[in-house]
């Protein structure tokens, strides 16, 4: 990817790395493979990571998320009518949207360059190249279909990861952004893993987590993640769902984090269309469940 903007980083030998021709460690020869994807998983988190990753690929292919068709890629978080997670990427959109107003808002020299955790296809990097940042997509996944293979359906470059974003290769100070993009609920422990991207962050850098699953009280998500494990069980066929991080996040616990980091916490609701009004009806009277909330939260 030459000609593309990478981001500095620190190889596991201990040398500092940046090559916007080859984006690779000339002390141990770490580098990116034949795709352009740079492997940072180890052995072990390849293989500690695989039961999760068998899990979500069969349950996003049996959802529709895993598709081949490049316009579908090129053209999120918008999608077709008869999308099944239509009502799904139109709360996605409107989050997107804040993301992107936040982004311009903040930092209007423009140009800024962020980290996106849990990037899947890198629909949300393409976008934010496209608005000419420098934006680099780390994620577990790195399937042609969903994961980060699919980026190569897009029409402009940026870099990808295949990393844990509990172990990261990047040198700190350097990103004016750091999303968490539908993916912090799956960090094992919340706080640590906020504590440990902050030093990532240029001076005025900014957290966001957009579309995790929020509640007001931990009680309400562990019973949304006991009512989706019985689904996956019944609907998938997963006897024993994997789980990795508590499957939920609450607005309590990020604003304490926020402010172990002398940071202040903010939240932009998302909402959906009327299905999905409709949907969060049924759950809270028919099932007696509190719904989730969804949107963008930051850390300033």
């Amino acid at each position: 990817m030459t000609g593309v903007w990478h981001p500095a980083c620190v190889c596991r030998c201990g040398r500092l790395w940046r090559d916007a021709g080859a984006w690779s460690c000339g002390g141990c020869g770490a580098g990116v493979d034949a795709r352009g994807i740079l492997r940072w998983l180890s052995a072990n988190q390849r293989e500690a990571a695989e039961p999760f990753l068998a899990q979500y690929r069969h349950v996003r292919a049996r959802d529709g998320y895993r598709v081949s068709h490049p316009e579908y890629y090129r053209n999120l978080p918008d999608v077709p009518a008869g999308d099944p997670q239509r009502v799904v990427w139109q709360v996605r959109r409107e989050s997107y949207r804040r993301f992107q107003h936040l982004l311009h808002a903040r930092f209007r020299q423009g140009g800024a360059t962020v980290l996106d955790l849990g990037a899947g296809s890198g629909w949300l990097s393409a976008r934010l190249a496209r608005m000419h940042c420098r934006p680099v997509a780390v994620d577990l996944l790195d399937d042609e279909c969903d994961g980060l293979g699919a980026s190569r359906h897009f029409e402009i470059a940026f870099p990808r990861v295949q990393a844990d974003f509990d172990d990261l290769p990047f040198a700190p100070r350097q990103f004016d952004a750091i999303v968490f993009n539908g993916s912090l609920h799956y960090a094992p422990a919340v706080a640590a893993t906020l504590t440990r991207v902050a030093p990532l962050l240029s001076p005025g850098g900014i957290v966001v987590v957009m579309d995790s699953p929020v509640f007001d009280t931990a009680r309400d998500g562990r019973l949304m993640c006991a009512r989706n494990r019985a689904r996956f069980q019944r609907d998938y066929g997963l006897a024993a769902p994997a789980q990795p991080g508590e499957g939920f996040l609450t607005l309590t616990g990020l604003a304490g984090c926020a402010r172990a980091l002398g940071r202040e916490p903010h939240f932009f609701e998302s909402r959906g269309p009327f299905r999905w009004a409709a949907g969060r009806w049924v759950t809270r009277v028919r099932h007696g469940l509190v719904p989730p909330r969804f949107g963008v939260w930051m850390a300033t």
